[in-house]
């Protein structure tokens, strides 16, 4: 796997693989390398794969980026060896693993390091003691051995109804790695061999039902009926209340289960239900009978409970091994989702002279839910720069940013007006999004000859411009969020950058940030930021902002996605 090489001035060289879609550097925290260097921007590169190609771009860093000694100007292929230099710190692209370079210690904490964990070995404290030659004999028995073999071994210990051997036995067979559906009919295999009953039923419980998992007879499985399974209510509710084993010779008349809601079918005349249990806690049941006059015994239900008490064991871990099973696909699901939503991130800012632009995006889960994104109208000869916020979290909400990112570029490559685009967005979103969904945007076109900025804030919060002078301007809402309502009027207003002067668009993950004593960064202090970096670039006013609501959050965790643009007028 490709990875990069880094060799800061001042400690150990290390190795990071480039396993991420993007891969960002820089001295923030937030970013999935941390550079240790005085020099570096908080967000400084990002190192981006497209296919087998692997691509650097500088993220508006205040202090530039040298690729083999050249200023990395815009997004450029990297080659094996290419040495990129910021600060003080050189970083060295290597196609391929360098294992004597991996081997050496890191000194920081990155997303690469956090997945090594040292293995642990576990021995035993009583390494030579012995238990009974029967015993023995079960280590070479295959975990995965047929209910047809267990029950020919098992047949000598169960005539003596010896419970050890029961339970090792049983607990052989339940080796395997089975599903849980598997599982349970292992475990109704195993019953019909210890015990002799006609039929036999697997029950779990799902809340104040019983569901019904294995259905099965002497001769092989029965077709599920439930005019053919209806068992006492009365048996069902000892077992999951009382946790209790129930055991009737002649269910027809025995007094406890002839209550009026106690439906057992006529021909049967021997019943024994056990519970499905641990820590005291019920979640199934297993139940035999006989239509017989082979009635069961003591020892049968001293049997069937020993053998239910090993199974409930293997249920639990089935259903852990199916769940970890599940969340493992879901991350994979979450894994490409992310990918996904990183590649619909803009590289990097547009160059455009006079100006200097920059943003970034943090989620607070895997996928989020804020979108931004540069697009240049050059029919126009305008630059369009949008930042939205979609309602809720999750995976929801990234598919509605994904159908926002492809909605407004495809508005952009028309020739309507911006009000008409905003009201051909909101009719798209609204008609293809659930009723509780919808987002805020604000969209806005810049005239670098001009420094117009034609913009609708469609319900986002209001993006903050402030003057070269210190004055500050909030740009308000020209109407409603996005999909709220099908028809939606919006209006375009205008305001013009002036040399010097800082527009910042940002989500509420901004503001609303909160720290250790539940207090909001808020909009002040976000104001009082820019206005003292005034004189700085679009690259270290983020950065300040960044460092601000770092030491204010401090360790609490992100309540929202964090999203920021800035344009500032004028090289700083």
């Amino acid at each position: 796997m490709p990875e990069i090489v880094i060799k800061p001035k001042a400690s150990g060289i290390y190795t990071v693989p480039l396993e991420k879609v993007r891969t960002t550097l820089g001295r923030s925290s937030r970013n999935d390398v941390c550079l240790s260097d005085p020099f570096a921007s908080r967000f400084h590169v990002e190192v981006r794969r497209e296919g087998d190609d692997y691509f650097v771009a500088d993220v508006g860093s205040a202090n530039g980026t040298l690729l083999n000694g050249m200023l990395l100007a815009r997004q450029t292929r990297l080659q094996p060896n290419d040495e990129l230099r910021i600060g003080e710190t050189t970083i060295t692209f290597a196609r391929e693993s360098n294992a004597s370079v991996a081997s050496s210690t890191s000194i920081l904490w990155t997303e690469a390091h956090k997945s090594q964990e040292p293995d642990v070995t576990i021995q035993s404290a009583r390494p030579g003691r012995r238990t009974s030659g029967f015993l023995d004999s079960l280590r070479n028995t295959s975990p995965d051995v047929t209910s047809g073999t267990v029950s020919k071994a098992m047949s000598d210990a169960f005539e003596r109804r010896d419970l050890l051997a029961v339970v090792s036995k049983v607990g052989v067979a339940l080796l395997s790695d089975t599903t849980l559906d598997q599982t349970f009919d292992l475990v109704m295999d195993l019953v019909f061999d210890t015990i002799p009953a006609e039929r036999g039923f697997l029950f779990l419980l799902d809340g104040e039902d019983l569901l019904l998992k294995v259905s099965r007879s002497r001769t092989g499985p029965a077709t599920p009926n439930t005019a053919d399974i209806q068992i006492s209510r009365s048996i069902s509710e000892r077992v999951f209340k009382e946790g209790v084993a129930v055991l009737t010779s002649d269910a027809m008349h025995d007094p406890r289960f002839q209550a009026a809601d106690s439906i057992i079918l006529s021909a049967v005349r021997s019943v024994m239900a056990v519970p499905l249990s641990l820590a005291d806690q019920t979640f199934g049941m297993i139940y035999v009978d006989n239509a017989y006059d082979s009635r069961f015994t003591e020892d049968d239900l001293k049997v069937l409970t020993t053998v239910a008490g090993v199974a409930s064991i293997k249920i639990e871990n089935a259903k852990l091994s199916d769940e970890r099973l599940e969340k493992k696909r879901l991350q994979e699901e979450l894994k490409v989702a992310s990918e996904i939503q990183m590649r619909l991130q803009p590289v990097c800012p547009p160059p455009i002279d006079g100006y200097s632009i920059c943003a970034y995006s943090i989620s607070s889960r895997e996928i989020g839910g804020d979108y931004y994104d540069y697009i240049e109208r050059r029919k126009q000869g305008r630059y369009a720069l949008a930042l939205g916020d979609v309602s809720g979290k999750g995976i929801g909400a990234a598919l509605l940013m994904s159908s926002l990112h492809a909605a407004v570029r495809a508005q952009t490559q028309t020739q309507h007006p911006i009000r008409e685009m905003m009201a051909n967005l909101n009719q798209y979103i609204a008609d293809n999004s659930p009723e509780n969904k919808f987002l805020t945007l604000f969209y806005t076109e810049l005239d670098p000859l001009t420094g117009d900025l034609h913009y609708a804030n469609c319900g986002h919060n209001p993006p903050i411009l402030v003057r070269s002078t210190g004055q500050v301007e909030l740009l308000a809402a020209t109407g409603l969020p996005i999909g709220i309502l099908h028809e939606a009027e919006y209006e375009e207003a205008c305001v013009k950058l002036w040399p010097g002067d800082v527009l910042v668009v940002y989500s509420d993950g901004i503001t609303e940030s909160v720290n250790t004593v539940d207090e909001e960064f808020g909009e002040e202090r976000l104001i009082a930021v820019v206005t003292k970096n005034l004189n700085a670039s679009a690259g270290k006013i983020r950065d300040r902002i960044d460092e601000a609501l770092s030491r204010f959050v401090g360790v609490a965790a992100p309540v929202d996605d964090m999203t920021l643009l800035i344009v500032k007028h004028g090289a700083s």
